[in-house]
């Protein structure tokens, strides 16, 4: 029992000694804020940006701020853009800048002095005991700044190249090293600009960039030490519209790599030949005739890519003989590509990745394709075997608008050819292996030729 009372009297003893610190506190506080609302100051604590202004008056407020405003803007630049050695400076007068100094003063005043009575008074304890930072409102011409801030980043932007093989003479070759890409996040640095511009009248920030990487790198290119196939093909240089789709197409798989075990795809590297990538109206074969189509000549290209791979002793995965035998390759080793139609693959089955080079010197295109060379590689041939020739038909037709006996060649008729081709490989002039490579068939055209049935006119009866 008389430990219960013990207990009770002490916990009343601290009640009320509690409740007369909060009493004392709260005569402290109402007496603080009763000074604080009879001055015409600004409370004491209370900044616009890093410019104190407490304890200052709004006009002495105004004129601090419009001294230390043309202290900042007119003494240097009051934006340094820095991006690795480079730096770049913007002055006050480059985007218009200007500070409303009068309203950021009333701003300053009203701090502690408006909304209801419990805002009022925390606003007042911040500024004395932590202090009270309006942020600096600014004017500034934003189109101004965004070309400014587009300018350093044209400056600054760098597409990205691959590494690529220059070689140097037919044995020696060069590894030119990548180019690593620059963007500059354009909407983060202007973000970052307008952010400091709320906070600092002068100030310093790191652009915003992005560095790329190219998709083919030196590393990718370390183990490639020399020619492994070439092949070339002519052409008429003197036909403007297919040599220029030649060199489109030559230089679209010009530097391409193919990395172990990986699928090139002619049509994926090439893209769609069309009139606004430059290509051109040349004579292709659609649906046996020769007529104008656009494009007209890549499969050159891609006949000669084609067989430079079967040199390289690399795996074919698509390919199509053309409708009739082109000219610049022998029959049977031809690859004709269409857009979203026919395709050209091959896969590098080698042990290391292989580099192609493609180019036009006047009228003949090469086809190298780099790798990584071996002491002894085994010769390898592209031959044609049972080769048959197809006779064409020869059509008559009778013509009611000739004369009897008269005959006129319509089409004129081609022979035909089917044909099996071969890949041998030789160690020491001895065959190691045959490969069966694809059976050909290159229909006849069929010859057509008009004979007349008109009979001739008859002579009048004397």
């Amino acid at each position: 029992m008389y430990s219960v009372q013990t207990v009770t009297s002490k916990n009343t003893n601290i009640l009320f000694f509690l409740i007369i610190i909060m009493l004392f506190s709260s005569v402290s506080m109402i007496a603080a804020n009763t000074a604080f609302m009879v001055t015409n100051e600004i409370y004491r604590g209370v900044s616009v940006g890093d410019i104190h202004v407490g304890g200052l008056s709004v006009d002495q407020a105004q004129q601090k701020i419009n001294t230390v405003f043309k202290e900042r803007t007119e003494k240097g630049p009051v934006i340094i853009a820095k991006y690795k050695e480079q730096q770049w400076t913007i002055s006050a007068q480059d985007i218009d800048l200007v500070i409303q100094a009068d309203d950021l003063a009333e701003c300053a005043f009203k701090v502690g002095r408006t909304g209801n009575i419990i805002n009022r008074l925390q606003e007042r304890y911040l500024a004395i005991h932590q202090g009270y930072s309006l942020p600096i409102t600014v004017q500034y011409n934003r189109d101004k700044l965004q070309s400014i801030l587009a300018t350093i980043a044209k400056s600054i932007n760098q597409e990205p190249k691959n590494a690529r093989l220059k070689p140097i003479n037919h044995v020696k070759i060069e590894v030119v090293p990548e180019v690593i890409g620059r963007k500059v996040d354009l909407p983060q640095t202007l973000v970052e600009v307008t952010s400091n511009l709320n906070t600092k009248l002068a100030f310093t920030f790191l652009i915003a960039v992005e560095e790329i990487m190219p998709p083919v790198i030196a590393r990718d290119l370390e183990h490639i030490d020399g020619l492994i196939a070439s092949y070339t093909t002519q052409f008429d240089s003197w036909d403007y519209n297919r040599t220029q789709n030649v060199l489109l197409a030559s230089k679209s798989i010009d530097g391409a790599l193919v990395r172990v075990g990986e699928v090139f795809s002619f049509n994926n590297i090439v893209g769609l030949r069309l009139a606004k990538f430059g290509y051109k109206e040349a004579p292709a074969y659609i649906d046996g005739m020769l007529v104008p189509d656009w494009g007209g000549g890549v499969c050159q290209v891609s006949s000669t890519l084609y067989n430079a791979v079967l040199l390289a002793d690399l795996s074919i995965e698509e390919r199509t003989p053309h409708y009739r035998p082109p000219g610049y390759v022998p029959i049977g080793q031809d690859a004709t590509v269409a857009d979203n139609l026919l395709d050209f693959k091959f896969k590098n089955t080698l042990a290391q990745n292989i580099y192609i080079i493609s180019e036009v010197f006047g009228n003949q295109l090469v086809v190298n394709i780099y790798g990584k060379r071996m002491e002894d590689p085994p010769e390898i041939y592209v031959v044609s075997a049972d080769r048959r020739v197809l006779e064409p038909t020869t059509l008559i037709k009778q013509d009611p608008s000739l004369d009897i006996g008269k005959e006129i060649v319509e089409v004129e008729g081609q022979k035909g050819f089917i044909v099996s081709t071969y890949r041998i490989k030789k160690v020491e002039g001895k065959v190691i292996k045959q490969e069966f490579l694809a059976s050909d068939e290159f229909r006849p055209i069929d010859k057509v030729v008009r004979i007349g049935t008109k009979a001739p006119p008859q002579e009048p009866k004397k």
